[in-house]
């Protein structure tokens, strides 16, 4: 098959032709109908996950396709079904696997940077766990919701029990993460959102998808005063990650409210007594669970979410990646195998 390759000390991805073998055990080979570009995996080529990646490598973590082959122990899974895959694969035995966590698993494998991910024509996953069928849903709109989705869903339900009905919540970073967050706090909460973005597209996109307002990150703090009568917001979701979108996370929250970080941008914030609003919180969030995967489908099959995904052939590979890092993508970049 055809697959884009990393290989050591170089920044560019290569096409060429890799063996793929039959499904062992509970594996399960997909046919890969979608994988997204995500911001990671532009860290990734530049190098600073580089005590994480396992070189040569396929990238790709973010995936939907058909089911094309079963290992001889899968059970309740039949060829040809269209199917989501997990981000994280866990090793199904620690004590975060076994509650349901397997994000968290220490000795966990991520497709893309730890073993061969989706940037090719089939993948290989360890495990039937991993794979969520998608029923009647199409499988390249559905490439962003192992990852994408996923992970926005994770951080909307980690901040949910901090919002009440009508209260404000921030979210920094319209991108193809954003997208989804907005949808899932009309879904999962009664708040106003107030969506921050540097660009106009992402913040007309916003408006589009239930947001009370959307600007640049210098007229936050008076649109969230504005929108939430001057209490702040219960809670911020920094889809970002940078040294700036944190210090403005800090700034915006509300007293008792959270802070919830998922974007990477490798920035820091400096925590002191007086960073952030009395008792406010400040967590992480890392993916979500196969449990969460399986909501985010659900809400899918029942229309309540929509998945917006910009295509482009697995060799314009480079060109998807310019595009994501000038900001020119609408929705989520998705590299499909010709």
């Amino acid at each position: 098959m055809r697959a884009l390759r990393f290989y050591p000390d170089e920044r560019n991805l290569c096409i060429e032709d890799v063996d793929v073998r039959e499904p062992r055990g509970d594996e399960v080979l997909v046919r890969v109908a979608g994988a997204g570009l995500c911001g990671s995996d532009l860290h990734i080529v530049d190098g600073e996950f580089a005590h994480f990646v396992r070189k040569p490598v396929t990238l790709g973590h973010e995936v939907a396709g058909v089911v094309e082959a079963i290992g001889p122990d899968v059970r309740e899974l039949g060829l040809g079904e269209t199917v989501a895959v997990m981000v994280g694969w866990g090793c199904g035995h620690c004590e975060w696997c076994v509650s349901g966590h397997e994000q968290l698993c220490p000795s966990g494998h991520m497709a893309g940077a730890t073993c061969d991910g989706a940037f090719a024509e089939f993948m290989l996953v360890p495990h039937r766990r991993h794979v969520v069928p998608l029923g009647d849903l199409d499988a390249l709109e559905a490439s962003p919701f192992g990852c994408a989705a996923l992970s926005a869903f994770a951080a909307v339900s980690r901040v949910a029990p901090f919002v009440g009905a009508g209260q404000t919540v921030a979210v920094i970073g319209i991108g193809g993460l954003g997208e989804f967050a907005l949808q899932f706090l009309g879904q999962l909460t009664g708040a106003q959102v107030v969506a921050v973005d540097v660009r106009e597209l992402a913040r007309g996109r916003s408006l589009s998808l239930g947001a009370a307002q959307a600007v640049e990150p210098e007229h936050a703090s008076e649109a969230v005063a504005d929108v939430s009568g001057g209490r702040g917001a219960s809670a911020v979701i920094d889809l970002v990650g940078s040294s700036d979108s944190l210090a403005l996370a800090a700034s915006l929250v509300a007293r008792r409210g959270i802070v919830a970080l998922l974007g990477v941008g490798g920035g820091t914030l400096p925590l002191g007594y007086w960073t952030m609003a009395p008792e406010a919180s400040l967590t992480t969030v890392l993916a979500g669970s196969v449990a969460d995967l399986q909501h985010v489908v659900g809400l899918a099959r029942h229309g309540a979410i929509e998945s917006s995904v910009q295509t482009y052939p697995l060799e314009e590979a480079q060109r998807a990646i310019a595009e994501l890092r000038a900001g020119s993508v609408e929705g989520r970049a998705v590299l499909v195998p010709s």
